[in-house]
């Protein structure tokens, strides 16, 4: 029988106020606080990884109502201030002439004449070898 994903394997019930390890599983914060404390165990009871009680995730579920006499001490979470990307940064653009991208500032710059002549290259060749294939298959 498989594991329900909010399933304690301690107390086998709906994690109460639940929390994971780093490795990922997941406890009621009552049974992994005495695993910890009652038990002197500092390793996850599932995979036997070290735990550290200040570095458990609380997670928010449907299930976080305290009930009355309990006691919501869990770890309080972390809020990162996220990153944004700019959003032309992935983007290069169509020159004239060719593609051209971003220097390593990330600042648009316009083609060098050797990139110029080579993009002009690159087409003229492009053009000769449609047309050989064109002749070859007529």
């Amino acid at each position: 029988m498989s594991q329900s994903y909010n399933e304690c394997p301690i107390c086998l019930g709906n994690a109460r106020l639940p929390v994971a390890t780093k490795c990922g599983h997941i406890f009621c914060w009552e049974c992994i606080k005495s695993w910890v404390y009652t038990k002197g165990m500092q390793e996850c009871p599932s995979c036997k990884s070290g735990i550290k009680i200040d570095e458990l995730i609380r997670l928010y579920t449907g299930d976080n109502q305290v009930k009355e006499g309990e006691v919501d001490d869990r770890p309080k979470s972390e809020r990162i201030k996220p990153t944004h990307v700019e959003p032309n940064y992935f983007k290069r653009f169509l020159n004239n002439i060719g593609w051209y991208g971003y220097t390593t500032d990330n600042s648009l710059r316009p083609p060098s004449q050797k990139e110029v002549e080579r993009n002009i290259l690159s087409i003229v060749v492009l053009i000769i070898g449609i047309a050989f294939i064109i002749y070859i298959f007529n």
